[in-house]
Formats: structure tokens, C-alpha cells, sequence
């Protein structure tokens, strides 16, 4: 039995089935739709140009999938100097007229249903002042654009080197210290993508989508911890990581589309672009920048077609399936279909011969594993799946999912004899902090038997070995 839809009410709703909220947006002014369907076809261009991104006749209408950028903070030593001069605009008004002009150029070069994405920081504390309301503001009142969401960046935790303590410790005038900054997503004339996947697959236009279940959970949530990027390492004041324009593209875009950035700066949505197999363009007015982007664009260029460097196994998610490749092993096939961890650590445990494997098994002292089963002589193992299979700071590569692998294993190791073994995508790097730890817990006998990456080939002949109990337990 189907229960009634819900709709809008005084005091909300538990469930959001079938919910109506026709009243609810009634209550706003409504965003511009369009049932307007054209793709611009020939968009490829990969050009970061020197001008001003109110004119970017460059880039022809509706050919743009995603606008990412992060316009400059109105704030900081170096732009106060500069206020006035030149274009930097000599009041935050006039700041704002200039992101609006800015904004609604993108507009004209997004296809119907792209998106833009927009990096903001708020500014002051004396008073505050929320950028990120007044880019609302332009994207939802003045553009009418549908307004998506609003991602937090979290950019460390704890405290931060800022001395802003304002009256520290008194309730005189304490000041909030920010750790995050915010990414505000909207699109044009519809929510989806116009033209739909299949359709584009058979007029040659981009439909490849290239994330892992993992990667899709993890970006739809409205928190990102991601640290942020050092000015000096990128050569430009206010750099974001690549991490966020990357994972933007991963989500909003299919392989092959175009992506804009208005406000190039070092140029790091153009390499983010390049690393994901997407095209790019790019504008700034300082010859500097264009030039430092440049280099960054050509060396990462030329790393992604160094001879010799193995290409990475890559998701592939067509709009029309593909039948596989008959020397594709399991592994490959798993990373083309953008399988979670835990289903690709299945997989492997299965491809190494052992047998009886039970899922999210309780142990004693409150934990539990992924995986238990039985070797080719009957002989009982743990496997835990650490860190999800995500494009960035995979597997144990994170700090958290490392220590919380090894908290686990320290459990274990004193509730029962029974060997564990991590699996993950990625291992921490060779030389740092997590390596370390992890070797001095790594071995016969001691709370990690052994950590296996299980996408490589050898990952798999030593989970084979084990089966075979070919290593000393």
C-alpha cells in the first residue's frame, strides 16, 4: 500500500517521498526554465586566454558544461594596494557589478542544465560580510538561475594560525575564526544535463561519466575536508587545491566536455580538466598568471604522456554499455564499472580461493570486520576493507581511515589470534608519518598480518599466497 504524499505544512514533514513543495517555492521569485535543448557540437578549445571575462567571445554559446572559478576575495594586502587602479574595482559594489557581469557572460556560454560552481570566502568580522549571500543573490535573484546547493569547504580542523582571537577567553568580544569556505552551485534553465546521455552517445557528444560509487557518495555530501593548497608551492596568493575543481568535474561533467574558469589565477581548474580528461578554457587579465598557468598546464600535459609511466585503470561509465575486453581481468573491470571498495575487496578475496566468506562480522570488544573466511586449509581470516575508493587521498592514504584501521587491528589483536589483513586501494606514501606507523604494526604476530592493495597485480598473488598459508602465520 502506497502511504499519501506529503506537502508542505506549518510544521514540516518526517519523509520526503513523493513530497510536494509547490507551496513552499511559491513563497520566491522563480527561477528562469527553459526546455531549450542545444548543445553547441564543436567546443574543444584548451586555451587559457589573456582578457577580461565580461567578453569571452572566445567561447561560443551553449558549449560550456561547468563553470568552476574562485573569483578574487576583495581582501588581502596585495588587492587593497591595487583598489582603484587599472580594473580592480575601488569599492565592494562595484566588486559585486563586476562578479554579476562576470557571471552572467558564463551564463551565455553554459549548455542548457550546466552548472556553475563558485568558490567564495566571507569577508571581515568588523562587520561580517557574507559573500557567499551576495553570490546567491546574483545567481538566484538577478540571473534566476536554479540555485543547487551550497557546499562547505572545510579547510583544517582544530585551530587555525590566525591570531584573531578578538577578547581570547572573555565574552568582551570573542571572534569566530574561520576554517571553511563555500563552493555555491546553481544551473541554467533546468536540473539535468539537456540531451540525454544515450542521445549523446549517438551524435558524438560527451556522455562518459568517470566516478566510483565511493567518489559519488562521498561528493554529494555538503561537507568537503580537503586541505588547502600553499601559495608559494602554487605561485599565486589565494590558490585553491585541485582537489575541489577536480571533484566538481568528476561530478557535474561528463569525459570529454569543455570546462570554464573566468578567474584563471595559477591555473589549477585548467590542470584539474586535463588530469580528468576534460577540455578547458580559461581567462585573467594578469600576463603573470596566464604564464604560470601555462607552465602548470604544459608540465601536467606532459606527465600524462611520459613514456614509460603505466596508465592508471580508469572508470568508464558509457551511456550505452560495452562488452569487456576478453583480456580484462577482474580488477580492471571492477575500476571500469566504478565499484565501491568493499565490492572490489569481495572480488579479490573470491580470485585468491578463499572460501566460507562471511560479511560485517561482530568480534569482541565492539568491532567488527568486513570480511571472515577460510583459507585453502580450513584456516580462519579477517579482512578489513580501509578507506573507499575515491580519486583522491584514497585508502589509507587518508590519515583518518588509517588510524581508525589501526585502532581496529590494536582491538582485535587482543581479542583474538586470528590474522588481519587491510584492504585498500591505496597505501600511505612511501616516507611519510602513516608509512611508518603502519610498518611498526605490520607482520606475523602482530595486529596487521599484512596490507594488500588490491587493485594491483601483486596485491592479488600475495592475497593468493595467503590462501595457499604459503606465509608464516
Amino acid at each position: 500500500m502506497t502511504g499519501r504524499p506529503t506537502s508542505t505544512s506549518a510544521f514540516g514533514v518526517s519523509k520526503r517521498e513523493s513530497h510536494d513543495a509547490t507551496g513552499f517555492y511559491a513563497r520566491f521569485t522563480p527561477p528562469e526554465l527553459s526546455s531549450d535543448a542545444f548543445v553547441h557540437p564543436n567546443k574543444v578549445l584548451d586555451k587559457l586566454i589573456r582578457g577580461d571575462a565580461r567578453t569571452m567571445s572566445e567561447v561560443p554559446d551553449s558549449s560550456v558544461a561547468l563553470v568552476v572559478t574562485s573569483p578574487p576575495y576583495f581582501a588581502g594586502k596585495e588587492y587593497e594596494l591595487a583598489l582603484g587602479q587599472a580594473d580592480v574595482p575601488a569599492t565592494y559594489l562595484e566588486y559585486l557589478s563586476l562578479l554579476r557581469d562576470v557571471l552572467a557572460e558564463c551564463v551565455r556560454t553554459l549548455e542548457p542544465g550546466g552548472r556553475i560552481a563558485v568558490n567564495v570566502a566571507n569577508l571581515g568580522r568588523r562587520p561580517y560580510r557574507s559573500l557567499s549571500a551576495d553570490v546567491i543573490g546574483i545567481l538566484q535573484d538577478e540571473l534566476r538561475l536554479l540555485l543547487r546547493g551550497e557546499i562547505i569547504w572545510l579547510k583544517q580542523r582544530g585551530s587555525s594560525g590566525s591570531c584573531a582571537w578578538g577578547s581570547f577567553q572573555r565574552p568582551g568580544n570573542p571572534v569566530l575564526r574561520d576554517l571553511t569556505e563555500r563552493v555555491i552551485v546553481a544551473s541554467k534553465g533546468r536540473f539535468d544535463r539537456a540531451v540525454p546521455a544515450r542521445q549523446r552517445a549517438c551524435t558524438a557528444l560527451p556522455s562518459e561519466a568517470s566516478m566510483t560509487r565511493d567518489d559519488f557518495m562521498e561528493n554529494t555530501l555538503d561537507v568537503w575536508e580537503i586541505p588547502s593548497e600553499s601559495a608559494t608551492r602554487v605561485g599565486h596568493p589565494a590558490p585553491f587545491p585541485i582537489e575541489l575543481p577536480s571533484r566538481l568535474i568528476e561530478l557535474y561533467t561528463y569525459r570529454g566536455d569543455l570546462v570554464l574558469d573566468p578567474f584563471l589565477g595559477s591555473g589549477t581548474t585548467a590542470v584539474a580538466a586535463i588530469r580528468s580528461g576534460r577540455h578547458y578554457v580559461g581567462y585573467d587579465l594578469d600576463e603573470t598568471y596566464i604564464q604560470v598557468a601555462e607552465a602548470r598546464v604544459a608540465k601536467e600535459s606532459q606527465r600524462l604522456a611520459q613514456e614509460g609511466v603505466p596508465t592508471p585503470i580508469r572508470v568508464c561509465l558509457p551511456a550505452i554499455p560495452v562488452m569487456a575486453e576478453k583480456d580484462e581481468d577482474f580488477q580492471a573491470r571492477s575500476v571500469r564499472k566504478g565499484k565501491a571498495a568493499k565490492e572490489i575487496a569481495r572480488a579479490v578475496i573470491e580470485a585468491a580461493g578463499f572460501t566460507d566468506i562471511q560479511e560485517d562480522q561482530h568480534q569482541p570488544g565492539g568491532v567488527e570486520v568486513n570480511f571472515s573466511s577460510r583459507d585453502l586449509k580450513g584456516g580462519l581470516w579477517f579482512f578489513d576493507v580501509s578507506g573507499s575508493f575515491t580519486s583522491h587521498r584514497a585508502g589509507l592514504k587518508r590519515t583518518d581511515a588509517l588510524w581508525k584501521a589501526l585502532g581496529k587491528a590494536a582491538v582485535l589483536r587482543e581479542a583474538s589470534n586470528t590474522p588481519l589483513v587491510l584492504l585498500t586501494t591505496d597505501a600511505p606514501t612511501r616516507g611519510s608519518a602513516g608509512a611508518a606507523a603502519l610498518k611498526q604494526v605490520t607482520g606475523p604476530k602482530k595486529p596487521v598480518y599484512a596490507v594488500v592493495e588490491m587493485l594491483t597485480p601483486w596485491g592479488l598473488k600475495t592475497m593468493q599466497m595467503l590462501c595457499n598459508e604459503l606465509q608464516q602465520r
